[in-house]
């Protein structure tokens, strides 16, 4: 897909414990796409696909958002997708570029490592009730959680030994090679997936690798696990990245944040048009703010229920600790003549004073 990239200058950015040599330049990059059947919309980085020509008059399709943002105090980004109907699918691709500069004259730094924090998210499906006005005017987001039909409701004699809704979620951090080669090797890597199926008789089967990804993400939890539904989601998991890269004054090395968050579905809604299967996705690793999907009920427990519902799929922005870079001057560069060293006792002087007068913003 057409990747739609914009860049934003961010130079004055400082990083690491050797903030005047380390600075930042970063660039966001993101698009997605939903397809229905041999339906797609346009490449897009946010929107919403609906199709209501079936025998119901149904929502079919699917919705994507991806956010991306750069600001002097931070960056961010993360991908959401959800579906619902025959032949459903959409992906959310989101990513930053990141380039760590030496802007010391003379010094040699070493990058050490870079960290930063996955976001609070989530994946799964659940049966959708579409009664009423959806909020947000999003079919695929904005209606809560059904109570009275399960996934084996579903069921027809088509779907007997196939897989009728994915969720899952890619994501990547690649080195300066990257751009010459997008196979290579990752430095990090982390992905995790959730399927269900059907047997030849009717029966609901789980798979996919969610569980054994949860085991690098903090508060990873069973979100719902009933006949309705069944959600994971996890908390803030910080990352780092060890480099041990020297750069000469003037030189940069990059890193290629990316991730894509994907679902989807292959059934009908149920005969009364307002009960529908929803499978969702949603992962970001902030450099400072990313957001995630809540999964809070709102409404309460109904009397028939034991437990609280889905009711309805946000994807909302929270503050995250900032972009870490630790860096550390080794030295290296021309040493000064004699005449230099009282200009440069002064300079350091003057210095000090400035720094004891104003905040300077700094990244740890």
């Amino acid at each position: 897909m057409r990747s739609l990239a914009y860049a934003i200058a961010c130079g004055a950015l400082l990083a690491g414990t050797s903030a005047q040599a380390v600075s930042l330049d970063i660039t966001g990059v993101k698009s997605g796409g939903i397809t229905l059947g041999a339906a797609g919309a346009p490449t897009l980085a946010n929107g919403i696909y609906a199709d209501f020509d079936n025998d119901l008059g149904a929502a079919y399709g699917g919705s994507t958002e991806t956010k991306v943002k750069v600001t002097p105090a931070y960056a961010s980004f993360e991908s959401g997708v959800a579906v619902s109907g025959p032949n459903a699918a959409a992906q959310s691709h989101s990513g930053l570029d990141v380039d760590i500069i030496n802007n010391s004259p003379n010094n040699l730094v070493s990058i050490d490592s870079v960290g930063s924090t996955i976001i609070p998210a989530g994946l799964g499906f659940y049966m959708q009730d579409r009664t009423g006005d959806p909020t947000g005017g999003n079919a695929f987001t904005g209606y809560g959680q059904a109570g009275y039909s399960s996934f084996g409701s579903l069921f027809t004699e088509d779907l007997a030994g196939t897989t009728f809704a994915t969720a899952g979620f890619t994501f990547d951090i690649y080195g300066d090679d990257y751009l010459e080669n997008p196979y290579a090797e990752a430095l990090y890597t982390l992905n995790g997936n959730l399927t269900l199926s059907f047997d030849d008789v009717g029966n609901v089967v789980r798979g996919g690798n969610i569980e054994a990804a949860g085991l690098s993400l903090n508060g990873f939890t069973t979100a719902y696990d009933n006949p309705f539904a069944l959600a994971y989601a996890w908390g803030e998991t910080d990352i780092e990245i060890i480099l041990n890269q020297i750069l000469e004054a003037g030189q940069s090395t990059s890193l290629y944040y990316r991730t894509t968050a994907y679902a989807s579905t292959n059934t009908t809604c149920l005969d009364d048009a307002v009960t529908c299967l929803v499978a969702y996705s949603g992962f970001g690793d902030p450099i400072g703010r990313g957001g995630g999907v809540s999964l809070a009920a709102a409404r309460g427990v109904r009397d028939q229920l034991a437990y609280n519902p889905i009711t309805g799929i946000v994807f909302d922005p929270q503050l995250i600790d900032p972009f870490r870079v630790k860096s550390t001057v080794i030295g290296g560069g021309a040493v000064p003549e004699p005449a230099t060293w009282m200009t440069m006792i002064l300079g350091f002087g003057l210095l000090g004073a400035a720094l004891r007068r104003r905040r300077v913003l700094a990244y740890s």
